[in-house]
């Protein structure tokens, strides 16, 4: 009886065991946005660049898991951040250009006034965030989560107005006038002469890292670099200059430099987590805000920038070249590895990572939570997403399947195209498939209606009034 009694008190005990560790919360993880600035697809290694050297960013993606179908929000810096910010569409915010350079949220109709007859006008723009409206950095620290955004803001109202604890080397403005200290910029004390601007930005995320890894936390290392001007140590870049083929298309030593110490963040960060026992409670994740730029250098006018080939076109065009940008995830948050050819959007960042951490789906996100993704064998339900980029190349976008409608609001005119066969946008299928074209043109503007899009306006002559 006394054996039985202890079987059964023994049982119960388990029971109890078992019902607090089912009820014990999760521990919440960690997350890590590094965030390059017009670093294109083609750019890195493991998507096939041979001059620019990436070991370690080519190491994350090969213990990590790959988004080999990643978009940015949008192709420039503004609109991109604010979609990851906030899980909504540029088009819904009504953020679709970069800060500080385009007319205010109501200035359309004047514009329109000015503008010659049959002119097209690019829609207005919101300065700043709505206020009040949630960010991911506003919904963890609700969670109790520490903060930090270290480097490039180039969005209105400041960091710290939008949940961000911590905001070191941030600024209004798009770029920087030197990667070489003195930077000038406002929210962080200038180096030695001669510091340079990525190493100095790393060395203050592992500073942030080390000083929270009591607490969860949220570390966004949004690095200026390799946006121009282009400016690396020059030791580095004489190595890339004797290296160059004159006639590949990536061949920018400068730019390569950029992006090799740029490399060398992603080393420093990953080696930080791992040597602070960090690295199984964290989901890093590496992404560019938009592809890149195809110009050429203002101090080299003989050397493009890069390439983005096999992708077509680059940063400011709804092409591939300048939507497709890299995305890692990486860290023991993310069970799967290998490869994922879902398509994913910058957007997608916010609602996943609150939902890592146990946050409430937020009232309006025009994201999906990628959490089933990060897992073995899951998908997402979601079978189109839209682009609306109505300034200077005046183009939006809707991705269905492997098919791509390009409108072109100057033209009135749709492009159809095949990724799965035609990755780099050279047959358009516009009139072999009339019928598909114009319902995938339907879906487009029914989504521009949805989210409340701004589109461009063509001023009208006199007569036609």
């Amino acid at each position: 009886m006394n054996g039985s009694r202890s079987i059964l008190l023994a049982l119960v005990a388990l029971a109890v065991l078992a019902c607090r560790r089912e009820t014990t919360p999760r521990a919440r993880p960690n997350f890590v946005l590094i965030l390059a600035d017009d670093l294109g697809w083609a750019d890195v290694g493991y998507q096939g660049s041979t001059f620019h050297r990436t070991p370690h960013i080519d190491a994350l993606a090969r213990d990590g898991l790959v988004f080999s179908q990643a978009y940015a929000a949008a192709p420039v810096c503004t609109p991109s951040r604010a979609a990851i910010l906030t899980g909504c569409s540029p088009a819904r915010l009504h953020i679709t250009f970069v800060y500080g350079e385009n007319a205010p949220f109501e200035d359309l109709e004047e514009r329109l006034e000015e503008g010659a007859p049959g002119k097209l006008v690019s829609p207005t723009v919101r300065e700043r965030l709505p206020e009040g409206l949630p960010t991911l950095a506003s919904g963890l620290k609700e969670l109790g989560y520490h903060t930090a955004l270290v480097g490039k803001w180039h969005l209105a109202p400041a960091p710290r107005a939008l949940g961000f604890d911590v905001q070191i080397g941030a600024s209004p403005a798009g770029a920087v006038e030197s990667y070489f200290s003195p930077y000038g910029l406002p929210t962080m004390k200038d180096g030695p002469r001669g510091e340079y601007l990525t190493d100095r930005l790393t060395d203050e995320a592992v500073r942030f890292l080390e000083e929270s890894r009591a607490q969860p936390f949220l570390l966004v290392l949004s690095h200026y670099a390799p946006h121009t001007p282009l400016a690396a140590p020059e030791e580095l870049v004489e190595e890339y200059r004797a290296r160059a083929d004159p006639d590949a298309p990536q061949r920018n030593p400068t730019y390569a430099a950029m992006i090799e110490r740029l490399d060398d963040s992603v080393g420093r960060i990953r080696a930080a987590l791992e040597r602070l026992g960090l690295a199984e409670t964290t989901l890093l994740v590496f992404t560019s805000d938009n592809g890149a730029f195809e110009g050429t250098n203002t101090r080299r006018r003989s050397e493009p920038i890069t390439s983005n080939l096999p992708l077509r076109s680059g940063k400011g065009r709804v092409y591939e070249g300048g939507l497709r940008v890299p995305m890692v995830a990486w860290g023991g948050v993310a069970a799967r590895r290998g490869t994922c050819a879902v398509p994913v959007v910058g957007t997608d960042l916010c609602p996943t990572m609150l939902a890592l951490a146990g946050h409430a789906p937020l009232a309006v996100s025009d994201g999906l939570d990628l959490t089933p993704l990060l897992a073995e064998g899951g998908v997402l339900a979601r079978d189109e997403l839209g682009f609306h980029f109505p300034h200077e190349s005046f183009a939006s976008a809707l991705r269905a399947g492997d098919e791509k409608l390009v409108y072109s609001w100057r033209r009135e005119k749709s492009e159809l195209y095949d990724l799965a066969t035609d990755p780099g946008e050279e047959r358009d299928l516009a009139a072999e498939r009339p019928q598909r074209a114009a319902e995938l043109e339907r879906r487009l503007f029914g989504w521009l209606d949805t989210v409340g899009a701004e589109r461009p306006a063509r001023r009208m002559a006199e007569d036609e009034r």
